[in-house]
């Protein structure tokens, strides 16, 4: 018994959406341009531990501004000195998910020197765990995730370059890179991010 003609058109049709959905499947995602050219800044944070609760201890790389943790626990990353498990006069940064707070965003230690560090890697961030630090140390980003205005979930990247540890302050001082456009890993000083 011959099919149907509406069974031939709605087969077809069926097999033609396949096709797009494949062809779709097979281009790259291109996101929208860049509105924002990275930049670089210098940052000073005061332990969270042993200092005034006035001195900022985190840093929210989605706004590119320090934070006070007892005013607010949107930020992405906190200091401390004297916290790892030695328990000596180490500096650490701790992620979100190290401060008992919603695990979202990481922090990873790089051998590559700072400036030759121009693109951010998607995995390799520790969540949960405090990275030890001390001048010198190149450490990279990924903030909490945000929605892009085009639909994805991603974080935004960043990468700094520890300039000093002061113990007795119990400060850290470090110099920062952020690609603040979203869905972007670009951390090329001062240029507006290629689409990637």
């Amino acid at each position: 018994m011959p099919a149907s003609p509406i069974y031939l058109r709605v087969a077809a049709l069926l097999a033609l959406a396949l096709l797009a959905a494949s062809a779709a499947c097979s281009t790259a995602f291109t996101l929208p341009p860049a509105t924002l050219a990275t930049a670089q800044d210098t940052v000073t944070l005061w332990a969270l531990t042993g200092t005034d609760l006035s001195y900022p201890s985190a840093y929210d790389l989605v706004l590119g501004s320090v934070a006070r943790t007892d005013r607010t626990s949107v930020f992405d990353f906190a200091v401390d000195i004297g916290a790892d498990n030695l328990k000596d006069t180490s500096a650490v940064l701790l992620p979100r998910g190290a401060l008992g707070l919603y695990v979202d965003g990481g922090l990873q230690v790089t051998q590559q020197a700072f400036d030759s560090v121009t693109f951010a890697p998607t995995s390799g961030y520790q969540d949960t765990s405090a990275v030890v630090v001390k001048a010198g140390t190149v450490v990279l980003a990924a903030s909490r995730s945000q929605t892009c205005n085009f639909g994805l979930v991603k974080p935004l990247y960043g990468k700094l370059h520890v300039t000093n540890v002061d113990p007795v302050a119990r400060s850290v001082t470090f110099a920062i890179v952020a690609d603040r456009n979203c869905g972007y890993r670009s951390l090329k000083v001062d240029t507006l991010p290629p689409t990637q």
